[in-house]
């Protein structure tokens, strides 16, 4: 957990404490409807219990206040036998309501209400007797009519109020089981979730404190690159004024050894023999590659650093001046298919082809040299060629040429400063391009360059 990010890890986190809270929840849910379950359950069997022993006791008190009225002639008693037939009723019918939806408790109180409606009657047919004769009514109260009713309404009442009394019992441990699940889910949920929330503070707080140290040490290292980019341009200034002051301190030598060898050439001919002038010829050659060269350090120090404006370049007239002031022998062609007008550096892109095409004619080693210069689009860029059929260049070489001062014909030979590829890679990779070559021995070379549209204002 400790490898995710700190967005994550919170998220996580809280995720858990979310998924820990819902299934505590449902758990607490299930627990609770089960304690109101059996809550409800005693709560019912002890409605039923209480109009059950009232149901048996208004079944007393109606014999009860019969008798009175039988032997005391009190009509006050048979008002209070009457009162209390309709309470028995009233009783049963609570009964009934009580009983909804469970068909065997209802079959129950129908059997009660059925015994006691049995009991009622025989109650009635003693008051009947009573009305021909109080010594029939009484002689019926003898024989002990009805009492057999009334032992089988006291055994059936008591039954059924001793079950519920049990259902009661188990409806209130089931109730107190349940309640008591429902607290040590409480008290679980509420440790652990503090526990997870503690853990998941320290994990914010340990990230937040790397976040602190690796933002200290991104300080420190902005004001040490801060530091060594002040250095930097001073070594740059430093070297800006270095280059300058080098050249025109090297240069203003450097022609005067031009002129004055070039003058004792002229003036002192007939006075050398032929490996003189050989050596003032290859004395002069020198003087002239050490310009050369001076001016191509100058121009590669000024890429990137000096920024002339850019402009809408015709890549096709760009080049064809390029190949007008090359002036390339009459052996050598060189064919420019279509090319892309674009946003750039005019000076810059003129020394990309100057240099690409100067290199292809210096090295020209066939009778009728062929150079190509195209370009397509592809992927976001412009892809440039320049080809020839040249003497071509082993693979060994392909990386080591784009390196300053590094000429692959002898320095006798060929008047190469070594900076020209170096020169056309510092400005490609300016650009935000890539460039790279491709050749056979004997068979030529293809110079690759290619830049993203996107730098260069293309579409």
């Amino acid at each position: 957990m400790r490898k995710l990010p700190l967005e994550r890890q919170v998220v996580l986190g809280f995720g858990l404490a979310v998924l820990l809270i819902v299934s505590i929840a449902a758990l607490s849910y299930l627990a609770t409807g089960r304690f109101v379950q059996a809550s409800r359950q005693a709560v019912h069997n002890a409605e039923i219990i209480a109009p059950l022993q009232r149901a048996l006791a208004l079944a007393y008190e109606v014999e009860t206040a019969q008798r009175g009225f039988l032997f005391a002639g009190d009509a006050e008693y048979l008002v209070q036998r009457n009162k209390a037939i309709e309470a028995t009723r009233k009783t049963l019918d609570e009964l009934r309501s009580l009983s909804a939806g469970d068909d065997a408790l209802l079959a129950r109180i129908e059997k009660i209400a059925a015994i006691v409606s049995t009991r009622f009657a025989l109650l009635d047919e003693v008051l009947a007797a009573r009305d021909r004769s109080v010594e029939q009514s009484q002689t019926l109260l003898a024989r002990g009519l009805g009492r057999q009713e009334m032992a089988s309404l006291g055994s059936e009442v008591n039954a059924l109020a001793a079950e519920r009394h049990a259902l009661l019992r188990e409806n209130a441990t089931s109730a107190h089981q349940y309640g008591q699940r429902v607290i040590v889910i409480f008290f679980v949920a509420l440790v652990v979730g503090v526990a997870l929330l503690l853990l998941i503070q320290a994990l914010i707080r340990r990230q937040i404190a790397a976040r602190q140290q690796a933002y200290d040490e991104l300080a420190r290292s902005e004001e040490r690159q801060k530091r060594l980019l002040r250095e930097l341009q001073s070594a740059n200034e430093e070297l800006t004024s270095f280059a300058y002051v080098a050249s025109h301190d090297l240069k203003a030598p450097l022609r005067a050894i031009g002129s004055l060898a070039h003058w004792i050439s002229s003036d002192y001919a007939d006075k050398f023999d032929d490996e003189g002038r050989e050596q003032m010829s290859l004395l002069l050659s020198r003087v002239r590659r050490m310009d050369r060269l001076i001016d191509g350090i100058l121009q590669y120090s000024r890429v990137g650093r000096i920024k002339e404006t850019r402009s809408r370049v015709d890549l096709g007239e760009l080049v064809a001046e390029v190949v007008d002031l090359l002036a390339p022998p009459p052996h050598v062609s060189v064919q420019v298919g279509p090319l892309p007008t674009v946003h750039i550096e005019r000076t810059r892109a003129q020394q990309l082809f100057q240099n690409l095409i100067g290199n292809a004619i210096q090295y020209m080693d066939k009778a009728e040299g062929r150079i190509e210069v195209d370009c397509r689009a592809e992927n976001g860029e412009w892809h440039f060629r320049v080809s020839d059929n040249g003497p071509g260049i082993e693979p060994r070489h392909w990386e080591r040429i784009f390196l300053m001062f590094q000429s692959l014909a002898p320095r006798d030979r060929t008047e190469s400063t070594g900076i020209g590829l170096s020169l056309v890679k510092k400005i490609v990779e300016m650009y935000g391009g890539r460039v790279w070559v491709e050749s056979k021995i004997h068979a030529g070379s293809t110079f690759h360059f290619a830049l993203p549209k996107a730098a260069l204002g293309g579409p």
